[in-house]
């Protein structure tokens, strides 16, 4: 029986001691990592304030060019109205008077209400095709005999 109480005291020992040296490994690994997460804190802080940076500066880029487009449709809109009136106040005859007219009206962009007006431009176009047009009786690029000439 002593042999069996030794190895029950023998176990309990090492048991202890795994509790202890698992206590002192936790606290030493706590105190090292403590420094690690706070530089992974002051990183990831750092990353998001970058982050937020960017984030104004794509803002502001697209304000910029929001308003840049802005004047630059402006600007053709007065340079539209300046060839318009000059059409209208240069031209020599009536005749020469409608074909400028016509011309601007035809390079005007296209706005929400000009739209109805060259909605019928595209009316006579059709999709393109998927497939080769057949000639005639010919067979089609789908048949099986497409392309076979036969021996007479």
């Amino acid at each position: 029986m002593e042999a069996s109480e030794n190895l029950w005291i023998a176990t309990a020992i090492a048991l202890a001691v795994g509790i202890v040296v698992g206590i002192v490994l936790t606290q030493i690994s706590r105190r090292v990592g403590g420094g690690n997460s706070s530089s992974s804190q002051a990183q990831l802080e750092s990353l998001q304030l970058r982050f937020e940076e960017y984030q104004q500066e794509v803002a502001a880029h697209f304000k910029t060019t929001a308003n840049l487009a802005g004047r630059l449709n402006r600007s053709y809109q007065d340079i539209q109205e300046h060839l318009t009136h000059g059409a209208i106040d240069l031209a020599p005859d009536d005749m020469t008077r409608q074909r400028l007219l016509a011309a601007l009206e035809q390079d005007a962009p296209v706005t929400p209400g000009s739209r109805k007006q060259n909605e019928g431009a595209f009316d006579s176009l059709e999709p393109p095709r998927d497939y080769a047009p057949k000639d005639g009786g010919a067979p089609g690029t789908l048949s099986e005999n497409y392309g076979i000439k036969r021996k007479l």
